[in-house]
């Protein structure tokens, strides 16, 4: 919504919604200014069937300028005097900037708007107007491409989001990744187009255009992982639907509606259907191997967690409470094993049994046993004299 960046210093009438007219008037002013400080400038394809916008959002990568500061963002003062914003939030790196950039007396009026903007401006307290005009910096083209496919027809990336979680998946700006919870996702692509390929979206549909939301919802729906009456939106795992995000919440509507209509159970996918959807997506995108590879460290990092400790080693040795024996025995083993790598590789060969035997070669080699029965032997003497 427009004029929401810079509410602590202007009232929200002063952003008035923009008819189409008017916002593709300011978005092509606009895009040949910014175009002369970034090599790479786009607006995300807007939902269809708007009647009005709160503001407009650019997307840019790779200043022109050789004087930026960060390699990332072309200098702010320029951005600012490009747009003509008086007022601005300006960020660094690749974060979005915002703009307030001044309406100016009769512009709505020479394209035809003269009562919408009047009305406007009676609604000030000066009768000054603005724009806002957001800028989201990427890091390089790659990025720029990602996001400006991902923000297209205003909620589609949301709704493709909703769809990928119902099979376990996670899509965003970044891509597609697999949840591997307490662990890190796993980045399964960040080509959108073998994305769709994947999740059975067309991309020539997608380039086309939409002329209507529901046509929208239709693409959407088209992926041959959805079945209405398993869909959710909501639980574990999901994120709650904004109530700005109207579109969103209107697909969750219309996929609700599809389930009714086909007299389908509301259901949700076992959690075997899940991983072998899971396993699909692996074996889709070549991250099988590494996946089972991580697995298998996992599962050998905690064994070895659990075989190589000090309580382990005192009970193999039958030490009791004899710690300083249990540390003098894992140095050696330490030692004869070239550290803690080395009895990592012990573990992956031969498992618990072969650190166990190792410990009790150097408990032997050590002595250890004569030496509790000395210390055990030095106690009963002390406690004797105490009395």
């Amino acid at each position: 919504m427009g004029g929401n960046a810079f509410a602590a210093l202007l009232d929200a009438s002063a952003f008035p919604r923009m008819p189409p007219v008017v916002y593709n008037a300011l978005k092509d002013r606009l895009l040949h200014q910014i175009s002369s400080l970034y090599e790479h400038v786009a607006v995300p394809f807007e939902a269809p069937e708007k009647t009005s916008y709160g503001d407009v959002d650019f997307i840019a990568a790779c200043p022109l300028n050789i004087n930026s500061v960060d390699q990332v963002n072309a200098p702010h003062e320029f951005v600012q005097a490009a747009v003509g914003a008086r007022h601005a939030n300006l960020m660094n790196g690749n974060r979005t900037s915002n703009f307030a950039v001044p309406v100016a007396v009769g512009e709505w009026t020479t394209l035809g708007f003269e009562l919408e903007e009047q009305v406007a401006r009676r609604s000030t307290q000066d009768g000054d107007i603005y724009y806002q005009v957001d800028i989201n910096v990427c890091t390089d083209k790659v990025e720029f491409e990602r996001i400006a496919f991902y923000r297209a027809y205003g909620d589609l990336g949301m709704i493709m989001g909703l769809l990928a979680r119902n099979v376990g998946l996670t899509l965003g700006e970044k891509g597609l990744k697999l949840p591997d919870p307490p662990n890190p996702p796993i980045d399964l692509s960040q080509s959108f187009d073998e994305i769709l390929k994947f999740m059975g979206w067309s991309m020539d549909t997608w380039k086309a255009g939409f002329q209507t939301k529901r046509e929208i919802f239709e693409w959407a729906g088209s992926t041959k992982f959805f079945n209405p009456g398993q869909f959710k939106s909501h639980g574990e795992g999901f994120r709650k639907v904004k109530t700005d995000r109207k579109m969103c919440a209107e697909f969750v509507q219309w996929a609700g509606e599809k389930s009714a209509l086909a007299g389908e159970k509301q259901g949700k996918r076992t959690e075997q259907q899940l991983q072998e959807l899971r396993n699909l997506a692996l074996v889709h995108f070549n991250k099988k191997d590494i996946f089972d590879t991580l697995v298998r460290e996992r599962e050998q990092r905690a064994g070895l967690k659990q075989a190589w400790s000090g309580s382990r080693v005192r009970d193999w040795a039958e030490l009791g409470n004899y710690w300083k024996g249990v540390k003098l025995i894992m140095d050696a083993v330490r030692k004869r094993l070239d550290g803690d790598e080395g009895v990592a590789k012990l573990y992956e060969k031969e498992g618990e049994d072969g650190i166990k035997r190792v410990v009790l070669e150097e408990k032997r080699c050590l002595s250890i046993g004569s030496a509790i029965r000395e210390e055990e032997s030095a106690d009963i003497t002390q406690t004797e004299g105490d009395r």
